[in-house]
């Protein structure tokens, strides 16, 4: 009886606490998704309102290479967090296990990146200055 009845009770628990992560990451996903959406917004009006953009002290060129650039990272910051709001949302296998490998390959080209300009400092030192 003591078992059954601890079975039972652990069970609620991973019930509870399932729901409670999938909100959470409903949640989460939901502020990237949204994030995602204004920086793909201010990349396409930057490029855009280029022609507007010329009291602004910074190159043309360098204007309409942020704009891409923001248009870009808005784009996969979108489709990233659709997916893991949509795949928290409905449960979807499918959507879960490539929102994690997006993430996971997001994750590894972040640390290689900061290995590259770990080594290169001298040189991302001086073509930022």
């Amino acid at each position: 009886y003591i078992t059954n009845n601890l079975r039972i009770n652990m069970n609620s628990l991973q019930v509870c606490c399932g729901e409670f992560i999938r909100i959470i990451l409903f949640v989460l996903n939901f502020i990237f998704w949204a994030a995602g959406g204004v920086i793909l917004g201010v990349g396409i009006y930057v490029k855009v309102q280029l022609e507007q953009l010329k009291d602004v002290e910074v190159s043309r060129d360098t204007l309409n290479t942020s704009a891409l650039f923001l248009i870009s990272l808005g784009c996969i910051v979108f489709v990233v967090g659709l997916l893991g709001c949509c795949g928290s949302l409905t449960q979807n296998r499918c959507m879960l296990l490539l929102y994690f490998s997006l993430v996971t390959i997001i994750f590894i080209g972040e640390i290689a990146l900061a290995i590259a300009v770990y080594y290169n400092k001298d040189s991302v030192t001086t073509s930022i200055r």
